[in-house]
């Protein structure tokens, strides 16, 4: 919701609320009047500090925002310096993993061999 309908809705309908009050009392025109005229400083009173405090709301949504943007890009920062430190403390032990696999690999060959010898002389026997 836009901030600026928001306290636009607050305020109308606090001055509706205000004169609907005022209209409905019962009390005669001139005393409607001398109330309608004391109580406008105090609506415009509270409009003025409302208006203030929602000023000083949207400060603190934008420093807050602003500040949440800089520790994201220091979070990011930080994940990427970590992403590549294991990267390069990784990168020996790919390289061991990969000849231990090929060893694997070629023990496996040769069990199939013996294996595949062994199915022959035990078929010719």
């Amino acid at each position: 919701m836009n901030g600026k309908a928001l306290v636009a809705g607050i305020l109308v309908g606090g001055v509706v609320g205000a004169a609907t009050a005022l209209l409905t009392a019962p009390s005669s025109g001139k005393e409607l009047r001398t109330q309608v005229k004391e109580s406008k400083n105090d609506w415009v009173k509270m409009a003025t500090e409302l208006k203030e405090d929602v000023m000083d709301i949207k400060d603190s949504v934008t420093k807050v925002s602003k500040e949440g943007k800089e520790v994201i890009k220091e979070l990011a920062a930080d994940v990427k310096v970590a992403v590549e430190e294991w990267q390069r403390s990784v990168e020996p032990n790919k390289k061991v993993l990969q000849e231990e696999m090929k060893e694997i690999q070629k023990t496996i060959a040769q069990l199939e061999e013996k294996l595949k010898e062994n199915q022959l002389s035990s078929k010719t026997s």
